[in-house]
C-alpha cells in the first residue's frame, strides 16, 4: 500500500469511530400516519411529543431548528413523531388542529388523553414539559 491509501484509511477509520457515537438516527421524530399512529403511539407505553403540520408551512419551517434540538434533548426519554396533515385528514379532525404546527403531547397513560402544548417554543421549555409529563405531572 503507498502512504496515501493509508492515510485515507485511516480518517476513515476517525469518521467512524466518531460519527458512530453521536445517535444521529435516533434523534429523528417518527413518521406518523393515520395507519400507524394507534400502534406506534396509542398502544405504547411511551411519553409523546407530535408535531402535526405542513412541510410546506413558513412558521413550521422557522420551527424545525427548535423542533430538531428539542429531538437531542429529549432523545431516548420520550417519543417524538410528526404527522402531515395534508395527508392525514382523519388525525387532523381528530385532535382538532387549527394552526401549523401544532403540538399533540400523549402521556404514558394514553387514558389521561391528548393535550395540545401551548408553551414556549424553545428546546429547553419544551424539553422540561416533556420530562414534566415523563414524571407523569404536567396535565
Amino acid at each position: 500500500m503507498n502512504r496515501s491509501a493509508n492515510v485515507l484509511i485511516l480518517i476513515s477509520f476517525f469518521f467512524l469511530s466518531f460519527t458512530s457515537n453521536l445517535n444521529l438516527v435516533d434523534a429523528a421524530p417518527e413518521q406518523l400516519n393515520q395507519k400507524n399512529f394507534d400502534e406506534k403511539v396509542m398502544k405504547s407505553k411511551d411519553v409523546w411529543f407530535i408535531m402535526f403540520g405542513l412541510p410546506t408551512c413558513g412558521t413550521q419551517k422557522a420551527f424545525l431548528p427548535e423542533w430538531e434540538a428539542f429531538s437531542k434533548l429529549v432523545d431516548g426519554k420520550i417519543k417524538l413523531g410528526e404527522v402531515n396533515v395534508a395527508e392525514n385528514y382523519d388525525l387532523y379532525v381528530q385532535y382538532k388542529i387549527k394552526s401549523y404546527p401544532t403540538i399533540i403531547t400523549f402521556a404514558a397513560d394514553k387514558s389521561k388523553g391528548a393535550f395540545e402544548y401551548t408553551g414556549t417554543r424553545t428546546a429547553p421549555k419544551m424539553e422540561e414539559a416533556a420530562l414534566l409529563k415523563l414524571e407523569g405531572k404536567g396535565y
